[in-house]
């Protein structure tokens, strides 16, 4: 069992595509000899089919809801985006609201005292 060949040039593997290789992977991981680095492998692939299946779940979900995952992911990454330019304009501004000290802009907490900004 592995990952099954495109049809045409360019062709990407899809998700189901990708769970099968996974669970190819999985079972040959069955031969690896050391049992730490074995029990390893199994928990990373598990793991990994775990999260597929959840996405591949939630993906279908919202495409039944008539709404495209794709935009509304690109919305929470923008909106994860502008909610850290504003609080580094914030703290840029005011400073540690603990501490009082200057903040660095690309941390969402002070470095002199360790108080998380909000």
């Amino acid at each position: 069992m592995g990952l099954a060949t495109p049809t045409t040039m360019g062709e990407q593997p899809n998700l189901d595509e990708f769970i099968r290789h996974l669970q190819a992977e999985l079972e040959l991981s069955e031969s690896i000899v050391d049992p730490v680095e074995q029990e390893q492998r199994q928990w990373q692939i598990e793991a990994s089919l775990q999260e597929a299946i959840a996405f591949s779940s939630r993906w279908k979900r919202i495409a039944e809801l008539g709404k495209n995952p794709i935009k509304i992911v690109e919305s929470i990454v923008k909106q994860e985006q502008q909610r850290r330019v504003n609080t580094s304009v914030a703290s840029q501004l005011t400073g540690c609201q603990k501490c009082g000290n200057p903040l660095e802009s690309d941390l969402d907490f002070c470095s002199s005292c360790g108080h998380i900004q909000k």
